[in-house]
């Protein structure tokens, strides 16, 4: 039995009355929050029975396209009819209101009618291409409502936002809503034109020009440091503002609007404040005020570099007023050197200061306080990088280009690598400063910061071994970790060739042990006796300092030790020669004295030199200057400052005949056999252990010299690989090359080129005189 044929009018009435206008009346009902009216499920069934059936029934009773005609004008003439002349009615907050019930109404009738009319858009709307019916509901609200209203909501919504930004409390969760309706107005496609054109550009408009005025009164009223808490706190306002109700996609946008308008626009004129700008609270250490600058400015694309621009200006001018202060005080240490100064540590007095004599009393005043405030102001400084700055490369970088500009300058012609060297000494050797482990560790790896920072590292590297040599040789080295150490910071920092000769020095003296006792056992193999008990330190040439032979004429004593020591290393290796030196070496003789009538004997801790002096005094009681010099062929200064070694100062062993602190080759010398001390172990002031003038003259004549091999070396390199190369760029390539151990001068690269050239390893170009090609 076929079921009746449904007409439209009587179906659609059904839908109509039943269906849509009921929903309304729900609607209008929940606006008024009042439940008179309610639809069942029974009658929810038959709406869309009648919709399945107006719809399959077949044509010409087919209703499927006048029905989906009569939903959408349905839905258009209740917005107009009663939505919107609601929402007109009211202003303001209330408006917004308004808006946030009946959209969200809106959303529910829409969801009721998609599903009672559900059956076209499985079938009908498909078949079409036509807009789902939630869409069409959507479009609907967005033409009829939406758009008549949108610039009155956009008024009211920006100006809640600005009465939030003065300080009121808002209704946050109304601002939440309407902000959504924006947001939804982008349909089925999720797209935010409709909020981005319609809300967000007028939005941040209205931000810049806020905070434009903001910006300008505050730079004008308030400092430097109450600039930027204000501004810390408009930033994070802004983006807990996002948080609350706007989009997410804004925070990058409004952020940035009020970083231009608060940080960007006017950091020049903030940073340069008087009295509270970035050099200011630099000078006054405002740790927590420049991490805040920090933070701010970081967030400005090129916000930073001004500032690194500033702390390199405020460092170098730090550094440098250190460097004038103490340029001052060793321009007062050499103006104070007065004649016949004295010999003290066995320096020879002296008559007149001349020049000379003042740059060496400058050059050895006392500069470890000088090189401890650098140290301590890099450690201020790299505290600053890192605690306030991150470690941001931008400052990293101005610290190091502050660094170098005053770490390199002399100090009346004493170089920062000198001074650095003598502070590194004073760490190691036993009478110097007076640290546990971890605090000598602690300071070396300071030192190590502030030499990466030298541009001669290699007059550094020549120094420092001058004085490793004599605290190894002359056992004064106070720990042999801490000179291992400090050699292996020094190769992480400058490579394995930097220290290869430390090393090496290092490693002679392990086996100068093992040589010693070898050497005994062979003595005890041999049945070899020697009078006198004998330590020989054997050193690699290579590794160690050239140091000057002598002619000295041992005493027999010590004739014997020598001859046996050579026995026994000759049988142990035929291609090495034994050079011995003198010098550096020490002796512990034992003198017999009387004070008062008594006999008292002492251990005398001297110098090789010092120890064939006394010795000669076994064979004869009274020498002049003169005879000792014959006896030992001692150069004749030397012997001067050894023989006033013996006479002057706390222990004065031998007498001189005239008291006087001169020596001509007739003054006569003898043991003094009143001497005593309530020590039996005296240690006779030997050389010292410093480097003196005249090796540090020595030793930049060995950089120089090195340093010209250094540029051959890099020039051939360079062009073994590339066979031919401009001028320019070799010079570049190989001052590139050199720079990690000493600053190269063009002029030297030149000279070494054309001197290359003339030992034929390079030539020049015929066609281009400014290019030069390998020769194998």
């Amino acid at each position: 039995m076929n079921a009746a044929v449904i007409t439209l009018d009587d179906g659609w009435q059904k839908l109509k009355t039943q269906g849509v206008l009921k929903i309304q009346e729900i609607l209008e009902d929940l606006t008024e929050n009042v439940y008179r009216i309610r639809i069942t499920t029974d009658e929810y069934s038959q709406l869309y029975t009648t919709v399945y059936s107006m719809c399959t029934q077949k044509p010409p009773h087919n209703w499927s396209e006048q029905l989906y005609n009569n939903y959408c004008t349905s839905v258009k003439e209740y917005l107009s009819a009663r939505v919107l002349p609601r929402i007109k009615a009211k202003s303001n907050e209330a408006m917004l209101r308004e808006l946030a019930r009946r959209w969200e109404n809106h959303k529910l009738m829409v969801r009721f009618l998609s599903h009672v009319f559900k059956y076209l858009d499985r079938f009908y709307v498909k078949r079409f291409s036509l807009p789902e019916l939630s869409d069409v509901g959507s479009a609907a609200f967005h033409e009829i409502v939406f758009n008549a209203v949108k610039r009155d909501v956009r008024a009211v919504l920006l100006s809640l936002v600005l009465r939030e930004r003065e300080g009121e409390l808002v209704d946050r969760k109304l601002v939440k809503d309407v902000v959504a309706i924006f947001v939804d107005m982008g349909g089925a496609r999720n797209s935010l034109e409709v909020y981005t054109s319609d809300f967000e550009d007028h939005l941040l408009s209205a931000t810049r020009e806020f905070y434009r005025v903001q910006a300008s009164a505050w730079t004008e009223q308030d400092s430097f440091p109450d600039y930027m808490a204000k501004a810390e706190d408009r930033v994070a306002q802004e983006a807990a503002r996002v948080t609350h109700y706007l989009h997410p996609s804004t925070e990058g946008k409004l952020l940035q609007v009020c970083e231009d308008e608060l940080l960007a626009i006017p950091e020049t004129k903030l940073l340069e404040k008087e009295n509270s700008g970035c050099e200011a609270l630099l000078r006054d250490h405002k740790s927590d005020d420049l991490a805040r600058m920090y933070r701010l400015f970081s967030r400005v694309a090129t916000g930073l570099q001004p500032i690194g621009a500033i702390v390199r200006k405020h460092i170098t001018e730090v550094g440098m007023a250190l460097v004038r202060k103490q340029e001052g005080a060793a321009g007062g240490a050499a103006a104070a050197a007065q004649p016949g100064a004295g010999a003290g540590d066995g320096d020879a007095p002296t008559d007149e200061p001349t020049d000379a004599a003042k740059a060496a009393a400058a050059s050895t005043a006392d500069m470890n306080p000088y090189v401890q405030e650098l140290l301590d102001m890099h450690d201020r400084y790299h505290e600053l990088v890192k605690e306030c700055f991150g470690q941001n490369a931008i400052f990293q970088k101005a610290m190091k280009e502050a660094f170098e500009t005053f770490v390199n300058k002399d100090i009346h012609k004493v170089t920062t690598a000198d001074m650095l060297s003598n502070f590194c000494d004073n760490l190691l050797k036993k009478s110097g400063e007076r640290l546990d482990e971890q605090q000598l560790d602690d300071k070396l790896e300071k030192v190590v910061r502030l030499f990466s920072y030298l541009t001669d590292k290699d007059i550094f590297a020549e120094f420092y071994k001058k004085q490793l040599a004599k605290r190894l040789l002359l056992q004064r080295s106070a720990s042999d970790d801490a000179e291992r150490s400090m050699i292996a910071k020094l190769k992480l920092k400058c490579g394995a060739q930097f220290t290869s000769k430390l090393e090496g020095m290092v490693t002679d003296m392990n086996l100068s042990s093992e040589h010693q006792t070898a050497f005994v056992e062979w003595m005890n193999a041999k049945d070899v006796k020697l009078e006198t008990d004998l330590t020989v330190q054997v050193l690699t040439t290579g590794f160690w300092p050239t140091y000057k032979s002598d002619e000295l004429n041992l005493p027999s004593e010590m004739v014997a030790c020598v001859s046996a020591f050579k026995e026994y290393y000759d049988s142990r290796t035929s291609h090495r020669r034994l050079r011995w030196v003198h010098n550096l070496g020490s002796a512990q003789v034992v003198g017999t004295f009387q004070p008062g009538g008594k006999k008292k004997q002492h251990d005398l801790i001297v110098s090789t030199y010092q120890a064939c002096i006394l010795l000669l005094f076994n064979s004869q009681e009274r020498y002049t200057c003169d005879e000792v010099q014959q006896a030992l062929k001692l150069p004749v200064d030397d012997l001067k400052r050894y023989l006033l070694s013996l006479c002057l100062g706390k222990y004065p062993i031998l007498l001189k005949t005239p008291p006087t602190k001169d020596v001509d080759p007739s003054h006569t010398f003898a043991p003094n056999l009143e001497f005593t001390d309530r020590a039996r172990r005296v240690k006779v002031p030997m050389l010292t252990a410093k480097v003196t003038q005249e090796e540090k003259e020595t030793t930049r004549q060995t950089v120089d010299e090195d340093r010209k091999h250094a540029i051959e070396a890099a020039i051939v390199r360079i062009m073994k690989t590339r066979k031919s190369l401009d001028h320019q760029k070799l010079v570049l390539e190989a001052s590139q090359q050199l720079m990690r151990h000493f600053k190269p001068d063009p002029k030297q690269i030149k000279k070494r080129i054309e001197d290359l050239i003339a030992r034929e390893y390079l030539e020049r170009d015929a066609s281009r005189s400014s290019v030069y090609k390998y020769l194998a």
